[in-house]
């Protein structure tokens, strides 16, 4: 919320996405189906409004701000992809108002597809895919007159769960467990421009000790570079994961990019990273809409002589350990590091925000399908870094959203190339160390 009331781009709350089937389909019956699942899921009738000083939250009819079709065949992509820039970079109404716009498309080659803006409050990636996955499971089932699949669950009971929670014990272990990770030395800020911007940040500041930056701003424009992880370093990174016995991609890359932005920033062994958790381990939280993903401050501090091997030992041994914590909301955790360190709220010790969310959205029926998440125009941090699937062609995509004032595309293309090397370098010789990984990252002109 804070985010929006702020953001001169009040987009910056929107998710915007795309799938397109190269299929024939029946588009009234989509259209039948669009409908039947806005009304399977609950999150569509989310409504909040403001009581005096506070928001307040509470379920009713479920809808959308409109439900309409648009045609691009005789058009240009170009065309189409600007389309979805302005419709996902429009302010969409929040007091006592739906909170998505859905659009069924055919795109300039016929094919049709579903585009959707939501704001983030309804819905997050897991949500998002889950609903575009009903609606084709409804789609078949209305086409060939088979039981419609089962309904999703409550988001309104998870929400409740989660209320409860802030007034359990749990949540007040939770508080402990995050008190006790701040160290006594502050983090210090990385960015994948380098040590420029915290070295510019001490000099504006006359704060020539300072460890932290203020580069939280909610003033700025964004876009998305999409760049391709190819399929032949995803085979190799899976075929180290079980030669290895290791249990997570999401770390090698991480590790990763962890390496980069030490390099970058003096070769620090202290970096963090704001890292997400979608906070869907049950069956109700993987099978209901609404907004779970939370974010915390990932830190980690690896010495030059510790292997790559090592590295990623450390980092699952804490990652594991923070996660069972992770339901504490990151306001709160901003809250105590602002009062351990001095900081204010838009200083920031992390640069990168990371997401890595790789399953694959394959609807029933076989046909190739192509997924987006486009830019919403809009965005608080420098950088943010999110990998998913490559819609089954064996790659992983990259999105990383950066403001357009200040990171360029060429600092996207540099920061992706480096952290690519490092992560040949380290499956294909666990025992370098950091330090010799840190060497293959070129200087930053």
């Amino acid at each position: 919320m804070m985010n929006r009331q702020f953001a001169i781009k009040r987009s910056i709350v929107n998710i915007p996405t795309s799938i397109v089937i190269e299929e024939d389909l029946d588009l009234g019956l989509l259209e039948v189906a669009l409908r039947l699942a806005v009304q399977r899921w609950d999150m569509f009738g989310l409504r909040v409004v403001k009581v005096g000083k506070q928001w307040r939250q509470y379920f009713g009819e479920r809808d959308v701000i409109c439900l309409r079709r648009v045609d691009f065949r005789g058009r240009r992509t170009s065309q189409m992809n600007k389309f979805f820039a302005r419709e996902g970079s429009k302010t969409l109404p929040l007091e006592n108002s739906p909170m998505a716009k859905l659009y069924i498309v055919i795109t300039p080659e016929g094919h049709p597809g579903i585009f959707s803006v939501m704001n983030h409050l309804i819905a997050d990636s897991w949500a998002i895919s889950s609903f575009y996955k009903d609606v084709f499971d409804v789609y078949r089932a209305l086409a060939s007159g088979l039981a419609m699949p089962k309904l999703p669950q409550s988001s309104e009971q998870v929400l409740i769960d989660e209320l409860a929670y802030q007034n359990s014990k749990r949540f007040e272990t939770d508080r402990e467990y995050w008190r006790l990770e701040m160290l006594e030395e502050p983090p210090i800020y990385t960015s994948i421009l380098g040590s420029k911007v915290l070295e510019n940040y001490r000099r504006r500041a006359r704060k020539p000790d300072a460890r932290n930056a203020n580069t939280v701003f909610l003033r700025q424009a964004a876009t998305h570079t999409v760049k391709l992880v190819p399929a032949e370093d995803v085979a190799a990174c899976r075929a180290f994961l079980e030669t290895q016995r290791f249990p997570s991609m999401q770390l090698l890359f991480l590790l990763a990019v962890r390496v980069y932005l030490a390099a970058v920033n003096g070769r620090t062994p202290d970096v963090t990273i704001m890292s997400t958790v979608a906070r869907r381990g049950t069956l109700a939280e993987k099978r209901s809409g609404g907004s779970r993903v939370h974010s915390f401050l990932f830190r980690s501090i690896l010495d030059e002589s510790e292997t790559f091997a090592e590295a990623l030992d450390m980092l699952l041994t804490d990652q594991n350990r923070h996660y069972r914590h992770t339901d504490f909301p990151y306001t709160e955790c901003s809250q105590m590091t602002n009062e351990k360190y001095g900081t204010r709220p838009g200083n920031t010790f992390s640069g990168l925000l990371f997401t890595f969310q790789t399953v694959p959205l394959t609807p029933a029926g076989g046909a190739q399908s192509h997924t987006m998440w486009h830019c919403n125009g809009a965005s608080a941090t420098d950088c943010y870094l999110t990998i998913m699937d490559d819609d089954g062609s064996g790659a992983l995509r990259c999105y990383w959203e950066h403001r357009t004032a200040r990171v360029k595309t060429s600092d996207i293309d540099f920061a992706q190339s480096a952290m690519l090397q490092v992560l040949r370098a380290g499956i294909a010789d666990p025992q370098l160390t950091i330090g010799q990984l840190m060497d293959l990252v070129p200087p930053i002109n």
